[in-house]
């Protein structure tokens, strides 16, 4: 008995206790999400506007909105640890491009499931719009809950509790099931600080455990610059951290994240020089048409001579060649994935085992540089390599397959998503970058009277090669822009790699690239022709000024307003190139020599004789000098035997005996001769020395001179038996000039 009263206490605790146990599953899970980078780029240290990673958070739990309820809004801030300067989209500088997308519409995961951005009224087939009339003003929607969580941002499903237009614009605040929220600038917390942004009043419905929630903010551009390069073996890095507040109880797990990490992106050199010239040699490398083009074929290195002429570049000496390299894989890109895929047509070429586009000239040569017009990219998590983010524009056109292969997993029909569209916000315009990749190399201190010429189109190269040759990697052609290397837009025909043109005025050389191969460090040579006639009697082209250059990024600015998000500057943009190197310079051709004593007085007179030794015997003999001929002027110090001043200087002159500059040339293999007290007719000199006494000193303008002087009695001859001398003058060194003993003739004495 005892026994069964215990058994009935316990059956009835049992009972008791199962009346107050709720079953596992009506349990709610808290709303939480965990925060995650997506693929984490490396960016370029050198910029102001580089396109970070996406952002995503992954959520779960909580209480889905009831059906007929409006599901809750809330306010998500990105805060960074440096400057975001996404492009700004509306005068007011409030809209900027970055986005919110919910639920990867539009994807492999959802390929059914359109884009709708909030503020878009157009809709689209089955499709409503999403009024931002409310009374929070533009970018901010309402979503009416149908009470399936996996449903709240497919745009495709009806509203529940709202009438909505059947077709045309939509005017009543709550209609439609937006998925593409737009972001506006935080508020500065101290001058020139612009680290956050905000997306305001976004409905966020908790997902339930019927389902997940993804929320991918993207279109994030930071300034890499102001965090630089690390000096040692750490490495700087873009860290985000997200805030969320509202009437939606929810907890984000690791809500600092690193979206980038900064290196140094370009590497400049001098692949050949510095080179050096003579003035009196001349760089004649065509005839310049009407337009400035020059034409030349060939490679690096000295252009053949023109046609009819002899003359290569002076001396045989390298064209100066500026050199860019990467600084890693993927610091070159193009605008847009229509620049590499074939389609629109583009520069690239899918071939056999390859899960990536390949530049269409790789290996056969050809000149390939096609400038589409973009195609969207517009596939949540598809990885692009372009310069360009997530675009959606009004009028724009889907690649197909979309996204394109080697981009990402291909997922929605094109033509299903519906275009960016708000009047208010702007938000056509997210993602587009202004152009590719530009490297600008600025050349300064050109001398006057010499021009400097560049090729159109430049192949990249990655090193490796096909019979002995290197592979063209990539593309990039030279793009007429302003001061700062911005504008203009990259011509598509009428150019070759073997037309060189003029640089533009100020000396920048901007290329931009079509195509870059995203998986290897490549380089991108210049070759920099110099060109001049030689005019000695204008002393052109100016002897002894080094020109210069400086290679960087492009566009580059160095105003404050670059460091901040903007409506007007280009994205992306830069800091200026680095120090500049010496390029080339033009030295005068000249051969100094001293007479050390001469005397036109007492009864003495001197001569002198010149020679001209640039000529000599030739190349079958071993000589390898340049023929050159020019002006001779003589400099006088000491004074007349009477005590007075000595003469002026001369040239060479016989148009205008005596007078500088002199337009009488020795040519090679000349002597000029000429006395002291009678001067010379045959070569311009008058006899402003007679009655001198002192040293001479005299300056050819070519390379090459040996001179030679007599005293004797006035009026005498060698043979007169009265006193005479006669010495070889001396070469005086000109620090300068180079000149190598064998050249065209032995110097060492």
């Amino acid at each position: 008995m005892a026994d069964f009263r215990r058994l009935l206490y316990a059956l009835a605790l049992v009972t008791l206790l199962a009346g107050l146990t709720v079953p596992v599953s009506a349990q709610a899970q808290p709303f939480q999400c965990i925060s995650n980078a997506g693929v984490t780029p490396i960016v370029r240290g050198e910029g102001y506007a580089e396109l970070m990673g996406d952002l995503t958070l992954n959520c779960t739990g909580g209480t889905p909105t009831a059906s007929g309820q409006v599901v809750p809004q809330v306010n998500f801030t990105i805060l960074l640890n440096t400057n975001i300067t996404s492009k700004l989209l509306t005068s007011n500088g409030v809209w900027s491009e970055a986005l919110l997308i919910i639920d990867e519409p539009h994807s492999a995961v959802n390929p059914t499931v359109p884009l709708l951005n909030c503020g878009n009224v157009q809709g689209g087939t089955g499709v409503t719009g999403a009024p931002d009339s409310g009374p929070s003003g533009p970018g901010v929607c309402s979503i009416i809950s149908n009470g399936n969580p996996a449903q709240t941002y497919n745009p495709t499903v009806a509203s529940t509790g709202v009438t909505c237009a059947a077709t045309g614009t939509q005017t009543t605040y709550g209609c439609g099931r937006p998925n593409v929220f737009q972001a506006r600038v935080g508020t500065q917390q101290n001058p020139g600080q612009f680290n956050a942004v905000t997306w305001s009043g976004v409905p966020l419905d908790p997902p339930g455990t019927t389902t997940t929630r993804t929320l991918r903010f993207t279109n994030i551009r930071a300034n890499a610059n102001f965090l630089g390069v690390s000096s040692t073996f750490t490495t700087n890095f873009v860290q985000a951290q997200i805030s969320v507040n509202g009437n939606t109880s929810m907890s984000i797990n690791n809500p600092q994240q690193i979206l980038a990490f900064v290196q140094k992106g370009l590497i400049t050199s001098l692949a050949t020089g510095p080179v050096s010239f003579l003035q009196c040699n001349p760089q004649p490398f065509g005839t310049l048409s009407s337009s400035g083009t020059l034409t030349y074929t060939g490679t690096f290195g000295p252009p053949p001579p023109v046609s009819g002429s002899t003359t290569a570049q002076a001396g045989n000496l390298a064209t100066p060649v500026f050199q860019f390299q990467e600084g890693f894989q993927s610091s070159w890109k193009a605008k847009n994935i229509a620049y590499i895929t074939n389609q629109a047509p583009g520069n690239g070429v899918l071939t056999g085992g390859l899960s990536y586009w390949q530049y269409a000239g790789f290996s056969n040569g050809s000149v390939v540089t096609n400038v589409p017009g973009d195609l969207n990219q517009n596939v949540p998590n598809a990885i692009y390599n372009t310069e360009s983010g997530f675009e959606n524009p009004v009028g724009g056109t889907d690649p197909s397959p979309n996204p394109p292969q080697g981009t990402g997993t291909p997922g929605p029909a094109p033509g299903l998503g519906l275009p960016f569209n708000s009047g208010a916000t702007g938000i056509s315009g997210a993602g587009i970058a202004t152009q590719g990749t530009r490297l600008a190399v600025q050349i300064t201190s050109i001398p006057t009277g010499a021009s400097v010429l560049v090729p159109q189109v430049i192949f990249l190269t990655n090193g490796t090669t096909t019979g002995g040759v290197l592979n063209h990697s990539g593309v990039a052609v030279l793009v007429t822009t302003d001061a700062n290397g911005a504008g203009g837009i990259p011509p598509s025909s009428g150019i070759s790699p073997t037309t060189f043109v003029p640089v533009q005025s100020g000396g920048l050389v901007v290329y931009e690239v079509l195509f870059a191969d995203p998986f290897s460090v490549e380089t991108m040579q210049v070759p920099i022709v110099v060109s001049y006639a030689t005019n000695l009697a204008s002393n052109q082209p100016t002897p002894n000024i080094t020109a210069q250059a400086a290679g960087g990024f492009a566009p580059f600015y160095t105003t404050a307003a670059a460091n901040a998000p903007s409506t007007t500057l280009p994205v992306p943009r830069f800091v200026p190139g680095t120090t500049p190197v010496n390029l080339f310079t033009i030295f005068k051709c000249a051969c100094d020599v001293l007479f050390p004593y001469v005397v036109s007085a007492g009864g003495y007179d001197t001569g002198i004789a010149l020679a001209n030794t640039s000529l000599d015997p030739g190349a079958a003999f071993g000589f390898s000098g340049t023929p050159q001929s020019g002006a001779v002027q003589f400099w006088y110090y000491g004074s007349t035997a009477t005590g007075g001043p000595p003469p002026n200087t001369q040239c060479t002159n016989t148009g205008s005996p005596g007078t500088c500059p002199g337009t009488t040339v020795v040519n090679q293999g000349q002597v000029l001769t000429y006395v002291l007290s009678t001067g010379s007719s045959v070569w311009g000199l008058d006899n402003r020395a007679n009655g001198f006494i002192g040293y001479v000193i005299a300056q050819a303008q070519f390379q090459y001179c040996h001179a030679f002087a007599f005293i004797g009695a006035l009026g005498q001859g060698p043979l007169n038996p009265g006193i005479s001398e006669g010495y070889l003058a001396l070469i005086m060194a000109n620090g300068s000039l180079v000149r190598v003993a064998p050249a065209a003739e032995n110097l060492n004495q």
